[in-house]
């Protein structure tokens, strides 16, 4: 059986719907089922039915993780959809295509910070599960990468503050999904930690 591809279902005919390149506007930290299944999804949705036009960068947040799975198949994976809508039962797939690849940044570091010089970027996503979100001292500005998920975004959002500095539509919206109470009040806390820890500028927090 051969792997899903683009040239693949190219092969095949297939005739759903498909996005092959468009900007990386999305960057997601977690590459798991959760967020391949909904947040994923969602966007894909969008990019059918709004003309969202985006592609979404998965970053794997530990050391062990899916990166390679998901480049080998081109970030292309099928979700089944099944339950009931509108009073009907659904039993329907679709393939996304919404993801244009998985940065491991335990093995490529540079990979990931050099997202954050792409001015297209506007949304990052998470999932790192309920323990993700937590502040370890141990981390270091020179870490590569730093251990905690807070840590990474910290020095994400400052190499790009280090590019774009305060220019306006150059932030992010930030979108966390893990399942703890007031989990963007918690991760705001954890990068502010950091910013101190790090002794990082007054402008930048």
């Amino acid at each position: 059986m051969k792997k899903l591809s683009y040239a693949t279902l190219k092969e095949q005919g297939y005739n759903g719907y498909l996005l092959e390149s468009a900007p990386e506007r999305v960057l997601q930290f977690g590459e798991g089922n959760f967020l391949r299944a909904f947040v994923d999804y969602f966007i894909d949705m969008a990019n059918e039915k709004c003309g969202f036009n985006s592609k979404v960068v998965l970053c794997q947040p530990i050391a062990p993780g899916l990166s390679k799975m998901i480049n080998e198949q081109e970030g292309l994976y099928t979700l089944y959809l099944r339950g009931f809508e509108n009073g009907q039962k659904v039993n329907d797939k679709r393939i996304i295509s919404a993801v244009s690849r998985c940065i491991n940044p335990y093995e490529d570091y540079a990979a990931l910070l050099e997202c954050a010089h792409n001015p297209d970027l506007r949304y990052l996503a998470s999932n790192t599960t309920e323990a993700g979100i937590a502040y370890d001292p141990a981390c270091k500005f020179d870490d590569e990468p730093p251990a905690s998920f807070p840590g990474k975004l910290t020095r994400f959002l400052y190499e790009r503050f280090e590019t774009f500095g305060a220019e306006k539509g150059k932030g992010f919206v930030i979108l966390s999904c893990e399942l703890i109470d007031n989990n963007g009040q918690e991760l705001k806390k954890c990068v502010h930690q950091y910013i101190d820890q790090w002794g990082l500028s007054e402008e930048f927090s």
